[in-house]
């Protein structure tokens, strides 16, 4: 049997997007969550006694990979190589191989991939021959098939691995069409495994062969939302099992929470700390988004209070603890029927023809294109997509009516 962990889009040293005035034990949390999660794969590799470990792609955020990353890298190598584990390495798009008169030279356990598309070989204690393909990133942008350059399954080879860094066809995702491939593409190769990177939401695309996203170890912002980490795979005569492993010190979380029959500020108030209360746990922290529903009977002094953030920053006033649920945005979703912008009562034709156009696809990109062509955007907002238009398209209704003034449309019939 061979056993070993298969690790993902680390982006260490990486930002926490979307985020201000937050007190100092909280931006220190932040800063060392990329770096815990390293150090949580590590214990894991120690503890479990893998016969090896994968990192694939993305280990730093950006090619320049500061210092302090490349040396928290090279650290936690190095306790790997004290104890024999192999680590097989690549770059991925985000941390491609350039400027290497810049880069601390790693222990003699880490085995990096060029970027040509090679084959590592390996021996393990249990005498299995385990060969393990992949290649790096020589340049942001892999836009050819790479696949095409992997072999087949050597057969001297008990088991072979595939490490790919790359964008599976027909995936929902925003990531960057890298590298790609289909499913049918791996197959071909009659690997035993494949581990991916790229993707951030951990994704199970096939069994037999396992073919695996295990998505990135700590979330970075409420896109990325829910558990982190890594797989443990045993490979096996009898088959493959697979283990997710969660490394995230801190997580991301979107809740709802009815405020039915609530007026008054001080209801919604005392319903909303308890609902944190409820979230608290002591095996990580929280950075959670609360969505406030049927608040049909909110008083608009209320709803002021909500949308102008002021009930936000007072449940943002806590104390330092080991692990901890930071509140960083409330969201008051209402049913705009039911609560009419006053212009659209002076213009429903206009208002109406406005509200159709704004939704097409077309006038929606013209106007959303400048922020789309900035750079790592598409790690914080989401696509394009229906969804996503009718979403801000909401919003913006809501804002206008919010800055406007309203009238219930139970008024409008009188």
């Amino acid at each position: 049997m061979v056993k070993f962990i298969h690790a993902a889009d680390l982006h260490l040293d990486s930002p926490f997007i979307g985020l201000k005035g937050l007190p100092d034990f909280i931006w220190n949390a932040i800063y060392l969550s990329t770096f815990s999660a390293l150090t949580s794969i590590v214990d894991s590799a120690i503890k479990k006694n893998v016969d090896f470990v994968c990192l694939v792609g993305d280990i730093y955020d950006n090619d320049e990979r500061s210092v302090k990353a490349q040396a928290y890298l090279r650290n936690e190598m190095e306790r790997l190589n004290e104890l024999k584990i192999p680590v097989y390495l690549l770059h991925g798009n985000h941390d491609y191989i350039e400027n290497t008169g810049l880069h601390l030279d790693m222990p003699d356990n880490v085995i990096l991939f060029n970027e040509q598309v090679e084959t590592k070989w390996l021996m393990t204690k249990g005498n299995e021959q385990i060969a393990i393909t992949g290649f790096s990133y020589d340049k942001r942008w892999i836009l050819e098939r790479k696949i095409n350059d992997y072999p087949e399954k050597h057969p001297q080879a008990t088991y072979h691995i595939g490490l790919l860094h790359g964008f599976s066809e027909g995936l929902d995702s925003e990531h960057g069409n890298y590298a790609p491939f289909t499913l049918s593409e791996l197959r071909s190769k009659k690997y035993d495994y494949w581990a991916l990177g790229h993707i951030h939401k951990r994704h199970h695309l096939a069994e037999n062969p396992p073919i695996i996203y295990p998505g990135n170890t700590q979330g970075r912002s409420s896109k990325e939302s829910g558990e982190k980490g890594f797989e443990l795979v045993n490979l096996a005569e009898s088959g493959v099992l697979t283990e997710f492993c969660s490394t995230a010190a801190i997580q991301w979380k979107t809740i709802e929470l009815s405020v039915k029959e609530m007026k008054n500020l001080d209801e919604v108030y005392k319903a909303l700390k308890t609902t944190i209360e409820e979230q608290k746990n002591e095996k990580y922290s929280l950075f959670l988004s609360i969505r406030l529903i049927d608040s049909e009977c909110l008083l608009e002094g209320v709803v002021k209070k909500i949308q102008q953030g002021e009930i936000v920053e007072a449940l943002q006033q806590i104390s330092k603890t080991e692990t901890f649920v930071w509140v960083h945005k409330i969201e008051l979703q209402m049913k705009i029927e039911n609560h009419i912008p006053a212009i659209q009562k002076l213009f429903p034709e206009q208002w109406a023809k406005v509200q159709s156009e704004i939704e097409k696809e077309n006038l929606f990109n013209e106007s959303t294109n400048a922020l789309f062509d900035f750079p790592g955007i598409e790690e914080v907002v989401e696509t394009r997509e229906e969804h996503y238009r009718k979403k801000i398209v909401l919003e913006a209704i809501e804002l206008v009516r919010n800055q406007l003034g309203f009238e219930r449309s139970d008024d409008l019939e009188d």
